[in-house]
């Protein structure tokens, strides 16, 4: 028998059985027998893609959720993300020559890694409600993302690693540049990135000129923003040079300041890697209020 832990299937997997079998192979062949008889041509794409293809088609925003991995020779491989985009492909190159209006259809599986988006949109949103229910209307949420920083702080050693987190969270930009002039890749970004503070268009401005290992935490937050309503994005900036608590979080992370408080008055944030530490590991995102600097301000 395996082990608890050993039972988890990753997102956006699904274990079929019995029934459920037996029910999508018969709606399978049934959808196949339809599309043929009106003259479809049933393509079979490979399983997997250059991760450009999906890209293409899809736009940055699918990144954070194709499966992939390198090939023999450093080029990323995507699991087929949807069918659209290999179609597309060979729509325009196998059938290149092809006369008149192409009829193709398909049947199979697709592979994403599904985010807790869902999740992260809820806990901003129920933030915002308390906040709302407190009667508190003067208020701030900056919201940052652990992969933003990621690659940068690894690509440092210690100790050098906590100084340059200390100068980030003093917004210390004359130190950083002084420390990381002689390097260079990820480390660099942390000389620009830590300093992007703002709403929606900082956001869009720092992914069109952020590295390979930053975009999918920036594209993620352009996704919660997108999200959330004209209302409740006015409560929200973007600061993606806050380092505290990074040892703890793994996706956003979130500190709430209240107007007349000198002090933080709530944080939350994504941590999946909590509940592993007690033996059932699982995703996971909270929030936790000041209830007491709240109540200083509230009217």
């Amino acid at each position: 028998m395996f082990p608890t832990s050993f039972a988890a299937i990753p997102p956006g997997a699904l274990d079929l059985t019995g029934e459920a079998v037996r029910r999508r192979r018969s709606l399978q062949r049934a959808a196949m027998d339809t599309l043929e008889h009106a003259g479809y041509e049933e393509l079979l794409p490979p399983t997997f893609e250059y991760e450009d293809t999906f890209i293409r088609a899809g736009g940055p925003g699918v990144a954070e959720r194709l499966v992939r991995f390198p090939d023999r020779d450093g080029r990323i491989l995507a699991l087929r993300y949807d069918f659209t985009a290999s179609l597309a492909r060979v729509a325009a190159t196998t059938f290149a020559d092809a006369s008149g209006p192409l009829r193709l259809c398909y049947s199979g599986k697709v592979y994403r890694q599904e985010s807790e988006r869902g999740a992260d949109v809820e806990i901003v949103r129920i933030t915002l409600g308390l906040l709302g229910a407190a009667g508190v209307r003067d208020f701030q949420l900056n919201l940052g993302h652990v992969g933003v920083l990621a690659a940068g702080l690894d690509a440092i050693e210690e100790p050098l690693r906590a100084d340059v987190r200390r100068w980030i969270d003093r917004k210390d930009q004359g130190s950083l540049r002084r420390a990381l002039a002689s390097l260079s890749g990820d480390a660099c970004t942390l000389m620009t990135l830590p300093f992007v503070i703002g709403r929606r268009d900082a956001l869009e401005e720092a992914a069109r000129n952020a590295p390979h290992a930053s975009r999918a935490g920036l594209e993620h937050l352009l996704a919660l923003d997108s999200a959330l309503t004209a209302n409740e994005r006015t409560h929200l900036v973007y600061d993606l040079g806050e380092v505290r608590g990074l040892d703890y979080y793994t996706g956003i992370h979130f500190e709430l300041y209240v107007s007349g408080a000198g002090r933080a008055a709530g944080a939350g944030g994504r941590y999946d890697d909590l509940m592993g530490r007690f033996g059932r590991p699982m995703p996971a995102v909270g929030v936790s209020l000041d209830l007491d600097t709240i109540a200083e301000v509230a009217v």
